[in-house]
């Protein structure tokens, strides 16, 4: 499962979270959550560290800044987030996790982007079951975003309960305004772990251009033609299958399930 995680959670979840990020005023500090200190020095300082974050440089500058600010105000959310994002961005993210965490606490469910960087960057490290419960609370206090749903849906990988992984998924897929490559491309690996396999073809065609030198995207296309031709006798389906199951780098790495199935 550890394979899953590095190819998935990169390949599909923090694609979303760099679309978010670029469609929303708030990284663009155009607004905060929480209400600001009322001070020159705040005035001053707080837009050089949202500068330095957006342009991806002077980080450690960048949190010492947000890290005065939550000295001389505790309570403002905000601080907390900006200084958890230079913290990603310095791959300290068992660390950024911590300030991820407080700025959702402080915000009192107000923000979805609190909650998706949060819960998304909980996957990466690994914190699988505190990261499905934040992607809950999207959907909960964001019914109307896909994110949350999504979220369910990769972590269903992991947790493993992959029917309500393709329920959510589904709800995604829904909420999408356009069609969606990554979601299309969960939903046809969480359609073949709950053995829907002719259900899950018409989706890894669909996103085969994006994904076709991904392990899992192979393995579980593969398993699907070979389920496919053993039911209807097809040796052009077996075929396909045994040629897309070649392409995994590291069979291992796929789920039992899959990885169990095409070893017999």
């Amino acid at each position: 499962m550890k394979q899953i995680l590095l190819l998935l959670s990169a390949m599909l979840c923090l694609i979303n979270i760099s679309a978010q990020q670029n469609q929303t005023d708030y990284f663009l500090g155009n607004r905060t959550y929480c209400k600001k200190p009322d001070t020159e020095r705040f005035n001053k300082i707080y837009p050089l560290g949202i500068k330095s974050v957006q342009q991806n440089l002077y980080l450690g500058a960048a949190f010492k800044i947000f890290s005065e600010i939550i000295e001389t105000d505790n309570s403002f959310c905000d601080a907390y987030f900006w200084a958890g994002y230079t913290l990603r961005l310095s791959n300290m993210e068992n660390d950024a996790v911590i300030f991820y965490h407080a700025a959702d606490s402080l915000a009192q469910n107000k923000s979805i982007e609190f909650k998706q960087n949060l819960a998304s960057l909980a996957m990466k490290v690994g914190r699988m079951s505190f990261s499905r419960r934040k992607f809950k609370e999207m959907t909960e206090y964001f019914p109307e975003s896909p994110e949350g749903y999504y979220g369910i849906g990769l972590t269903s990988l992991f947790i493993e309960d992959y029917k309500n992984g393709l329920d959510n998924i589904n709800i995604a897929e829904s909420k999408y305004n356009i069609p969606n490559k990554d979601t299309q491309c969960l939903k046809a690996v969480l359609l073949t772990l709950n053995e829907k396999y002719e259900e899950a073809i018409p989706y890894f065609e669909k996103v085969e251009s994006n994904f076709k030198k991904d392990d899992t995207f192979n393995g579980s296309y593969a398993l699907c033609l070979q389920q496919v031709g053993i039911k209807n006798s097809d040796e052009k389906l077996m075929k396909k299958s045994k040629k897309y199951y070649e392409k995994v780098k590291n069979k291992d790495g796929l789920p039992a399930a899959i990885k169990n199935i095409l070893k017999k």
